[in-house]
């Protein structure tokens, strides 16, 4: 599945019964957790995105100014 361009998975496990939810953040960084019911775990990974898009550094796009401007 996809949030905002992040891809996120929910598995189901046996033991503990429950759903395990990924957030493929990017190359290098996987988060996971663990919910009882599977509304649970999309929502948990919702909103993990959520908070590690607001916490990525902006970056800053620069204008183009015209000539004789300072």
């Amino acid at each position: 599945m996809e949030y905002k361009g992040v891809q996120y998975q929910v598995v189901q496990t046996a033991n503990p019964t429950g759903f395990r939810w990924t957030v493929q953040l990017d190359e290098k960084k996987t988060r996971t957790g663990v919910a009882r019911a599977k509304g649970t775990a999309i929502f948990q990974a919702v909103r993990f995105i959520d908070r590690a898009l607001r916490e990525r550094p902006r970056q800053i796009v620069g204008t183009k100014r015209a000539a004789g401007d300072p």
